[in-house]
């Protein structure tokens, strides 16, 4: 990981402020839909909140712009949720995992956790930008999660639907669950899934008859892990569906 100079920071969020304006449009006529609307959109972010990493490949470079609360997510509060509520990971609903970051949140003193999962879903999110000579490029965005939907395969519970706690139930740390999943697939910490899914998407292709999804498949010495994105044909942004370790490529 780099840090970056200003005139490469200037030069980035020149890029995405009219990406950025796209999404927040996008992401407003959904809401509107259902009789909502997205009042505040970020689209500026501190130099300190983007990390720069070098592929090592023909001068390729990506960088990950965090927000507030993302980066807090991932390199605290999750974490702390696992310590303080183990009882609430790994049990398949998701209510039990939102319950228990609620309880470690500050959002407590603001409102209740409908407020608080109302939020993050608008709110919690992460971009990766690829650069390759000088050229910006795709665009990912990293939420959270999209949504909390019934999960259909068992009735009564939850399932959170894309974003990165859909990733986090196939891992875990120190063997403990991350998410709603049961899986034990160890990281060091929550923050390299990330990198790993930003990795995975330079190597995207579409997927055969479905031409706004893609996959990717990564070898590391743990697995091989999956990707799947969604491209908003909107706006041109793609979107995290889910990231896990595909058992059929051991």
């Amino acid at each position: 990981m780099k840090m970056l100079d200003r005139q490469e920071y200037d030069d980035l969020m020149s890029y995405l402020k009219p990406v950025f304006k796209k999404i927040w449009a996008h992401e407003n006529d959904e809401r509107q839909k259902v009789g909502k609307s997205l009042d505040a959109f970020q689209f500026g972010f501190p130099i300190n909140n983007i990390w720069l990493y070098l592929t090592g490949k023909n001068g390729e470079k990506f960088y990950i712009i965090f927000n507030v609360s993302f980066f807090s997510m991932i390199s605290a509060q999750i974490k702390q949720a696992q310590t303080q509520y183990p009882e609430n990971f790994g049990t398949g609903n998701a209510d039990d995992v939102m319950d228990a970051l609620y309880q470690v949140s500050n959002y407590k003193g603001w409102g209740d956790k409908n407020a608080y999962l109302a939020y993050l879903v608008d709110h919690c999110c992460c971009y990766v930008v690829f650069r390759v000579n000088g050229e910006f490029g795709d665009v990912l965005r990293i939420d959270l999660f999209r949504a909390i939907k019934p999960n259909k395969n068992t009735p009564g519970k939850n399932d959170v639907v894309g974003g990165l706690l859909h990733v986090l139930k196939h891992f875990s740390l120190d063997g403990k669950n991350l998410a709603t999943g049961t899986d034990k697939n160890d990281v060091f910490d929550v923050c390299h899934i990330i990198y790993l899914i930003a990795m995975a998407f330079r190597q995207k292709k579409t997927v055969k008859g479905n031409s706004c999804k893609y996959e990717a498949l990564q070898k590391l010495q743990s697995g091989t892990g999956h990707a799947v994105f969604y491209r908003n044909p909107d706006t041109g942004v793609y979107y995290l569906n889910t990231y896990f370790y595909d058992k059929r490529y051991l």
